[in-house]
């Protein structure tokens, strides 16, 4: 049976189900979050910086628009393919007053706004230098929106879809028959905090410093992925989220 992508995650602040939608990432979707929700996470890291510390979100300067372009582009020339997807929540109020130029038509205001992208590379050289003939998904861009961005677009129940990013991308190795192969990278500016998420959270594996990847190159230790039996354990462990 394949299966498929996430359609709620359950969000503890109010105890209930909040219904998602996973899509193909749109050139509409790349834009809004560059207009909308980038500016505040831009807007946090920059807080950050006059408090005399380093922005903590590893997606402080990403522009989605070229993400979802350029990064497939160049990849397509050494013959992989991207899958570039956005996590959509429902908002509970349409339009907001006031209007400072008239009331807005229904069609501009969208109904269900992006909460969240990931780009996945879904053909990738294996991480493991036992298994390098295989193929696995690497896991290449993912951020979730801030909840208060979200709550002032009027998304009040804002449930974490870190877990949910996670299992888009072993749901997606498992279709394309690599068994739920996924590695990533836990990005330098996203600090112990993100390392441990990764870790401790997610309970996937880490490689040593040093250790060599498939490009030639080693890593720095911030390397993370997931075997096919911790991607089955992850992956049964949200079969209530697949249903409505």
């Amino acid at each position: 049976m394949l299966l498929e992508y996430a359609k709620r995650v359950w969000d503890s602040s109010s105890s209930t189900w909040v219904e998602i939608a996973i899509v193909h990432m749109t050139p509409e979707h790349a834009q809004y979050w560059d207009a909308v929700i980038q500016p505040a996470i831009r807007t946090i890291g920059n807080q950050e910086r006059r408090e005399g510390k380093k922005p903590s979100r590893a997606d402080h300067n990403w522009h989605w628009t070229r993400i979802r372009v350029l990064l497939p582009l160049a990849q397509s020339l050494i013959k992989r393919r991207c899958r570039a997807l956005t996590i959509l929540l429902r908002r509970d109020r349409i339009w907001q007053e006031p209007w400072e130029a008239g009331p807005p038509k229904p069609e501009d205001e969208p109904k269900a706004i992006p909460a969240a992208m990931i780009l996945l590379i879904e053909s990738y050289p294996w991480l493991l230098p036992t298994a390098r003939k295989r193929q696995s998904t690497f896991t290449w861009f993912m951020a979730a929106a801030p909840k208060k961005v979200l709550q002032g677009l009027s998304v009040f129940t804002t449930p974490s879809l870190g877990s949910i990013l996670l299992d888009t991308a072993l749901v997606t190795s498992m279709a394309l028959g690599y068994r739920g192969r996924m590695w990533l990278h836990a990005n330098r500016r996203g600090g112990q905090r993100l390392f441990d998420y990764y870790s401790k959270k997610c309970n996937l594996l880490n490689v040593s410093d040093g250790f060599p990847l498939p490009s030639g190159s080693l890593s720095d230790g911030r390397h993370f992925y997931a075997t096919s039996k911790i991607a089955k354990q992850l992956v049964n462990g949200l079969k209530q989220n697949r249903t409505l």
